[in-house]
């Protein structure tokens, strides 16, 4: 049985980054959509082990250790995701 279709309006960047997505796996922009449906559906499985970790990692985190890096930094360089100005991260 053929399922019902349905018009979702979306912004013209979200619509390029569907499209592209869809190609680069073969695939239509609505089986893009239904995977990232899906996956967003899925638990998060996590070990005791990952979980302690990034708790230790969430408290250096809040103490302002030196290791940290400032959200304003982070941000910015997210920022470059997907354009001809990203890099990787900086190693300090």
């Amino acid at each position: 049985m053929a399922s019902k279709r349905q018009l979702i309006e979306v912004d013209e960047t979200t619509a390029t980054r569907l499209r592209e997505r869809a190609d680069a796996q073969g695939i239509s922009v609505a089986e893009v959509v239904a995977s990232l449906t899906a996956l967003s559906e899925s638990p998060v499985e996590i070990s005791a082990e990952d979980l302690a970790d990034l708790d230790r990692q969430w408290a250096a985190i809040q103490s302002g250790q030196e290791a940290t890096i400032p959200h304003e930094q982070v941000a910015q360089w997210l920022e470059t995701w997907g354009t001809p100005d990203y890099k990787p991260f900086p190693v300090k």
